[in-house]
């Protein structure tokens, strides 16, 4: 728990600052150590101050805290051993920063449909529970042949007191599935079929994955990475199975001589531009700088799609709310309209 909430883009920002005004490493992490109130973070830099005393390079010492990912620790190595830690330091500061960025996007894009989706879903199990079982008693007594809208909502109603529990149960059992399925980036090759066949969140997941290709691949770059070895630690980073089945035989057709260029050619995974923006970099041996590019790209496509998807979601769950309350009022005060009408 406490790995995820070590703000890692925090660490590489104050660092980066730190070495680049002039401070030796020990210094500067006693000065950013000094600035945190947390007791486990303080404890986490003690760690990395007592590790490099005893000799070990920045990114072993990293390595040997938990919180740091294999990428952090990957690319700070990679930033060590070019004498570019400054500058791959605030690589990684734009990078989680970014990613912080995107996060917030998605959060706010999927805030409204499951507030929606959520409240109209209590909202009929409220009326199927309490509100209809005291109409089937009054409709009982009515000698006519009820509306069909109206029979319909009483026997979902009767069906849902009837195995309220059981239902209860499965949407649990359901969304803890869910859960464990989403949760799991790694070999789930039925989650990666899935979302990449949704119409309209497909794009979005696929923008997803592109985006997060061109950045590490960009980043594992200018910090002095080889290709090979930025496509090793990119093919256990990448959050999709298929993906990264991908990229792995992308880094073993390189390792036997193969371009990136080769390699992206006519596959179904990447799009045309995203492979000519590719073509372009190593044409003019200026890849590191073209996957920036492809990134902020994608990065910028992924939030209009999201966007976009939100216009239609939104007016599509309005009138779906509309229509259930459209049909329920139907089904309960067409009965009521009968029985006036007999009296």
């Amino acid at each position: 728990m406490f790995r995820k909430s070590f703000d890692l883009k925090f660490f590489a920002s104050q660092l980066g600052i730190m070495l680049k005004s002039g401070l030796n490493l020990n210094r500067s992490l006693i000065i950013i150590s000094k600035q945190t109130k947390n007791q486990e973070e303080k404890e986490v830099y003690s760690g990395i101050i007592r590790n490099i005393e005893s000799g070990l390079s920045l990114a072993e010492a990293l390595k040997e805290e938990k919180v740091f990912t294999d990428l952090f620790t990957a690319v700070v190595r990679a930033g060590e051993e070019s004498g570019t830690l400054v500058e791959v330091l605030k690589s990684l500061e734009n990078y989680y920063s970014n990613k912080e960025d995107l996060k917030k996007e998605i959060k706010k894009a999927s805030f409204y449909p499951l507030t929606v989706i959520t409240t109209v879903f209590l909202a009929a199990a409220f009326i199927f529970k309490f509100i209809l079982p005291v109409f089937i008693d009054l409709f009982a007594e009515f000698s006519g042949k009820l509306p069909l809208i109206t029979r319909i909502f009483l026997k979902l109603s009767l069906i849902f007191n009837d195995h309220f529990i059981l239902i209860v149960i499965f949407i649990i059992l359901l969304i803890i599935l869910l859960f464990l399925v989403f949760k799991n980036n790694k070999r789930n090759d039925l989650k990666s079929k899935f979302l990449l066949k949704i119409p309209l969140f497909s794009v979005i997941y696929q923008d997803l994955i592109l985006t997060q290709i061109a950045t590490y691949l960009s980043l594992f770059l200018k910090s002095g990475l080889k290709l090979i070895s930025a496509l090793e630690l990119l093919k256990n980073i990448v959050s999709d199975h298929q993906y990264q089945n991908f990229i792995k035989k992308t880094a073993l057709n390189i390792s036997k001589g193969a371009s990136l260029t080769e390699c992206f050619d006519d596959s179904e995974y990447i799009p045309n531009l995203f492979y000519y923006l590719i073509m372009t970099g190593e044409e003019t041996a200026r890849m590191e700088t073209m996957l920036e590019r492809a990134g902020d790209y994608y990065s910028k496509k992924l939030k209009n799609e999201i966007a976009k998807m939100l216009q239609y979601l939104e007016p599509f769950l309005i009138t779906l709310t509309a229509i259930f309350v459209a049909l329920l009022a139907a089904a309960v005060m067409m009965p009521m309209f009968q029985i006036y009408l007999i009296i």
